[in-house]
């Protein structure tokens, strides 16, 4: 071989082919008997993939089954998109189908409570809305899942029970407005009688005659308070800002506190986009008709403080004065009719305070404090 050929080595032979001929085989037989294993591991799994597919089947003809049975609309979306809905919602949105983008339709007009809307009679434009529903969405990252429900009978049934309640007080309330009509009537018949006398003074016929009048106008009033305590749900609502009742209230009786050197203080940093769905001077009167009862136990010198903040998207407005407190034994009763300690109060005033925030679905309640007592208002915000 010449220095130029290069010298190729062998491949090493084994000392004993038999051995490595038994490594071999023993390898193949370890390698066979795993992918028995994993065979046997994948065709388990494949069995109870296939076990839970079948449930998930049958759970899911279980749900739709549920689903369409509830008799409320149900609603399923994916960025806003309808995945799917059961038949029910089909009463209340006709063209819903899924692939279309959800919102509420623009003739559902806005109810009290939030959530709510007043759906009108489209076969009679301009009717009187027949139907009040609840629409509940709750979302999930992408997803969300919305209920509409009718609570027209709900309504209708709580209204019911709140005017059975208001007769049963007005029954209850027979010997007191006797007594209420009783004196300012039997007065204004004694200057009536009075008048008749052809021998009266001029002077004492004109002073009779405004004390008269004065009789009639206090008689006048607490028949329309009446009215009012007896007055059902709000019948012309509209969008109110909180500042602008606040306000409202404060200048209706700002003179009053004034006249007895009484301080009102009004704390209220609500920004002017927070609307309630109120009737326009209801739910004033409500405030200052609690207001004139902190008057009422108000000293000079006093203070009145009148706080109005958000909380879990309800309003709440909370009068603290530095009276005396209410009475033990009539704390659990102030809200009822002709419940008073005011010689000269109807004591109808805060009945119908309670009934106007509860129309409203609001809540009204009062305790005392360290320094007098604390009226509590909660009222449900419409938009923000």
């Amino acid at each position: 071989m010449t220095n130029s050929e290069t010298t190729i080595p062998s491949s090493p032979k084994s000392a004993n082919p038999s051995l490595d001929a038994k490594h071999l085989e023993e390898a193949f037989a370890i390698f066979y008997a795993e992918s028995q294993k994993l065979e046997a591991q994948q065709s388990a799994l494949q069995e109870k993939i296939d076990q839970l597919s079948d449930e998930l089947h049958k759970s899911n003809q279980r749900l739709g089954i549920l689903v369409n049975a509830i008799p409320a609309g149900v609603i399923l979306l994916e960025n806003n998109i309808v995945l799917l809905h059961n038949p029910a919602v089909l009463h209340f949105l006709p063209t819903l189908s899924a692939g279309q983008s959800f919102q509420i339709p623009g003739e559902w007009e806005a109810s009290i409570a939030p959530g709510e809307y007043l759906i009108s009679n489209s076969a009679t434009p301009g009717s009187k809305p027949q139907m009040t529903v609840q629409v509940i969405r709750i979302d999930d990252g992408i997803r969300s899942f919305i209920q509409i429900q009718d609570i027209t009978a709900n309504i209708a049934l709580h209204q019911e029970t709140q005017r059975e309640n208001r007769l049963t007080a007005m029954g209850k309330m027979a010997a007191g407005i006797a007594h209420q009509f009783r004196t300012p009537l039997a007065t204004a018949l004694l200057y009536s009688s009075h008048l008749c006398d052809d021998d009266l003074a001029p002077d004492t016929s004109k002073e009779f005659a405004q004390r008269l009048r004065k009789q009639l106008l206090d008689l006048e009033k607490l028949s329309q308070e009446m009215l009012r305590f007896i007055s059902n749900r709000p019948s012309k609502t509209a969008l109110s800002s909180v500042q602008q009742i606040i306000d409202e209230a404060q200048a209706s009786i700002q003179a009053l506190f004034e006249s007895k050197d009484v301080k009102l203080i009004v704390q209220c940093s609500i920004p002017s986009s927070v609307m309630l769905l109120v009737e326009p001077k209801s739910i004033p009167n409500a405030i200052v008709a609690i207001l004139e009862n902190a008057l009422s136990v108000s000293k000079p010198k006093d203070k009145v403080l009148l706080q109005a903040t958000i909380d879990s998207k309800k309003l709440l407005i909370t009068i603290e004065d530095q009276g005396p407190g209410i009475a033990s034994t009539i704390i659990d009763s102030l809200f009822e009719p002709f419940s008073t300690t005011s010689a000269n109060g109807t004591g109808l005033g805060l009945s119908i305070a309670k009934n106007t925030i509860e129309a409203h679905r609001g809540t009204i309640a009062v305790k005392n404090s360290m320094h007098g007592a604390i009226f509590k208002i909660t009222l449900p915000i419409t938009s923000e």
